[in-house]
């Protein structure tokens, strides 16, 4: 009976390690989606800006929002939207070379079958809009691209945050 009760405690601790294993590894994957688009502020003339979870919680608890410039406007009174992101990363340029390099990475990046493409719009005018998602569990990694004839701008959202309801594109609340 000893054998038995010194494996199973073998056991139960093994799967409690396995658990905990899991779980890092899930963390470090969905954080890897945003650090990923880091490597775009390397890219000369490329402004990056980062807006961390403090911040954002210090705007949802002003009843604020956030407003960055004409690129970034989220109004949000009761701080329901800002309190499922944790972070928002801004990737923005205005010269040609850069915003070619930069349209370029950033397609590579988002040509990954974890992400989803919810909006690919082309105006006649040539900007460009994509939207897209990547999901895992709860955590989204959201990226809105948007480029015009004189401006690119990458907008990263990291959190349990879920575009598409926004958007009014998530129908899985009308099943019936």
């Amino acid at each position: 009976m000893t054998i038995v009760s010194k494996y199973s405690d073998l056991l139960t601790t093994m799967k409690k390690l396995a658990v905990c294993a899991v779980l890092v590894f899930a963390c470090i994957s969905v954080n890897a989606e945003t650090k990923e688009f880091d490597k775009l502020s390397k890219i000369k003339d490329v402004e990056m800006t980062h807006v961390s979870k403090d911040m954002i919680k210090l705007a949802a608890q002003s009843g604020t929002g956030i407003h960055l410039g004409e690129t970034i406007n989220l109004d949000d009174e009761d701080g329901e939207i800002l309190n499922t992101i944790n972070e928002i990363k801004i990737f923005r340029c205005e010269k040609k070379k850069a915003m070619e390099e930069l349209k370029n990475k950033a397609t590579k990046l988002l040509k990954g079958k974890k992400w989803h493409s919810l909006i690919d719009r082309k105006s006649d005018e040539g900007q460009i809009l994509r939207i897209y998602q990547a999901k895992d569990g709860e955590q989204n990694t959201n990226v809105v691209f948007a480029i015009e004839e004189d401006e690119a701008v990458i907008v990263v959202i990291d959190g349990t945050f879920d575009i598409t309801k926004l958007m009014g594109m998530d129908n899985s609340d009308n099943e019936d």
